[in-house]
């Protein structure tokens, strides 16, 4: 009895292990803007999936309650654990005039640990001139949501 008590309690806490160590799924945390050395920033979502190295998704950028910038994401993940991601693809669901100023790209680490998973790292403005000056550019931390259903 005592065994399958054990046993039983070892299984659940391998699965909880091994679902916050998937790359799969919903991130959130904040976006900087204002440049890397930024601390204003907005709450943001991403969902990701993934099929071998390529990954795929959307991005939630929270401007305000009413205005949230939807974009598609396609990149790919390396045998380091590092990400990069573009922004492919605006998704207005407003059905409003409002139009992003620009597409970001996104070169990120995914940190793994039994205290939770991380994305962090940096975004740029994709633009033809990738030295110039006016180039937007920030942070991003995301931390993996974990889905306590038991």
């Amino acid at each position: 009895m005592l065994r399958s008590l054990v046993l039983g309690s070892c299984l659940l806490f391998s699965l909880s292990l091994a679902a916050q160590l998937q790359f799969e799924g919903l991130w959130e945390g904040t976006i900087t803007v204002g440049g890397i050395q930024s601390t204003k920033g907005y709450p943001v979502q991403v969902y990701l999936e993934r099929q071998g190295k390529t990954v795929t998704g959307r991005s939630y950028i929270y401007l305000s309650e009413t205005r949230v910038i939807e974009m598609n994401l396609s990149g790919r993940l390396y045998d380091d654990l590092s990400v990069y991601i573009d922004e492919v693809e605006y998704v207005n669901r407003n059905g409003d005039s409002y139009v992003p100023p620009f597409l970001r790209k996104y070169q990120l680490m995914w940190n793994r640990s039994i205290n939770g998973s991380s994305l962090n790292g940096y975004w740029q403005e994709i633009r033809l001139e990738i030295f110039d000056s006016k180039r937007e550019r920030g942070r991003i931390f995301l931390k993996k949501v974990v889905n306590n259903k038991a």
